[in-house]
């Protein structure tokens, strides 16, 4: 008979960030846009010797530190091919398919990401959580996490990312 696994899921008010973005796609980028953006995150694994996978209350204050770092900005990709950012002092010249933008540098976060899609804003919430819960602990009985970013009502991009084995 194999162990049970278990799950915790945290999306309250602190899992958001209004944002703006653009997406580009198909050779053409979109315009720039706001969102009022949702996450949630839920925790895969084993329960420890209490009875949980993970503290709930250090998961959300983790998880919302990263989105209150996305809240207000424009975000952008930094892994781009189809993106081109340029630092000129305190302005950050953004051009794609025609397209361009001058932003001022403080208000915009630049992102590991190929392009700013609520899937790959799961990504990046993710990762971050993962670094972050690495460097205190807490993850021996998480096997993955999955992350969900909300761009518009009930629009979802999810990632799920594998902790690794249950010790």
């Amino acid at each position: 008979m194999s162990e049970p696994q278990f799950a915790i899921a945290v999306d309250p008010g602190q899992l958001h960030f209004n944002a703006a973005h653009f997406i580009t796609f198909n050779d053409t980028c979109e315009n720039l846009h706001g969102h009022n953006f949702h996450a949630r995150v839920e925790a895969f694994g084993a329960n420890n010797p209490d009875g949980y996978v993970l503290d709930f209350v250090e998961l959300t204050r983790l998880a919302a530190g990263i989105c209150q770092s996305l809240n207000d900005k424009v975000l952008l990709p930094g892994r781009s091919e189809v993106v081109n950012l340029e630092r000129d002092g305190d302005v950050i010249h953004v051009a794609s398919h025609g397209r361009r933008f001058v932003l001022p540098t403080d208000n915009c976060a630049v992102l590991p990401v190929s392009n700013t899609t609520a899937e790959l804003l799961a990504w990046y919430i993710g990762n971050r959580l993962l670094e972050d819960m690495h460097r205190g602990g807490g993850l021996e009985n998480v096997l993955y996490l999955q992350v969900a970013v909300e761009e518009a009502d009930r629009q979802w991009g999810i990632c799920r990312l594998e902790v690794g084995d249950v010790r």
